[in-house]
């Protein structure tokens, strides 16, 4: 296994750096995404290159911070969604020789809205535990075991939309399929992405003190998370043989 996510890992390193002026120019919409979710009413706090809610803080919403931050999820999520699909489409295009100016065109109706849907399921689910787990004292471990479960099921999801093509109910099959056939990929990946963000956040407080979370969150939105995708693409691309 070690020498398989090795093999892995250099393909999608030197993908990246061959393609990189072009995945910082398709990343550029992470940074939008995350500015909304920042300036929405809800209370939101950055996290290691992320911005997060502060769902207990929900209550003290009037109906209409409510409906805007609704609203403002509803676009961030979409851009992400499709930010994410051109970063794949980089990789397949690669991969049949097509025009990747004629798939992106194609994409934001096609795969975006349909790994949109499946994102904004899991967002729905994971609000709802936070609601029935609300003042619970076993919250602290049973939110952020059904956040891991949820993730790790639907990891693959965006590969498997654009890389297979599958419609949003497809999409999810392959996707638990192929983690739970490959979970030390899943838990690799994790541990990998999870290990850069924190170097990154050690580095940007020495660095930027204060400001480091917006730091921490540009890099990760032009060049980690960039990076990652296309490693989670190769990851999924590996249930073909003439892939490798």
């Amino acid at each position: 296994m070690e020498n398989e996510f090795v093999r892995i890992f250099k393909y999608a390193h030197d993908f990246y750096l061959k393609r990189l002026r072009l995945i910082i120019i398709f990343s550029i919409p992470f940074i939008l995404a995350f500015l909304v979710l920042m300036f929405v009413p809800a209370p939101t706090y950055l996290s290691l290159g992320g911005v997060f809610l502060r769902t207990g803080s929900i209550p003290e919403l009037s109906l209409i911070d409510l409906v805007v931050t609704a609203v403002g999820y509803v676009i961030a999520v979409f851009v992400i969604a499709d930010t994410i699909v051109n970063i794949n489409i980089i990789v397949r295009c690669k991969r049949t020789m097509t025009s990747i100016k004629q798939e992106v065109i194609t994409a934001m109706g096609k795969y975006a809205t349909r790994i949109f849907y499946i994102y904004t399921l899991m967002l729905l689910l994971l609000f709802i535990v936070q609601l029935l787990t609300y003042d619970n004292p076993l919250q602290s471990w049973l939110y952020p075991l059904f956040a891991f479960i949820l993730s790790f099921l639907l990891f693959f999801v965006p590969p498997a939309v654009v890389i297979d093509n599958s419609n949003t109910a497809e999409a999810i099959r392959r996707s638990v399929d192929m983690a739970l056939r490959n979970p030390d990929l899943v838990l690799i990946w994790t541990l990998l992405s999870l290990a850069i963000l924190t170097f990154l956040k050690f580095f940007a407080d020495l660095i930027f003190g204060p400001y480091a979370g917006y730091f921490v969150l540009l890099v990760n939105s032009l060049i980690v998370l960039p990076f990652l995708t296309v490693l989670q693409t190769q990851m999924y691309m590996e249930k073909y043989p003439l892939a490798r």
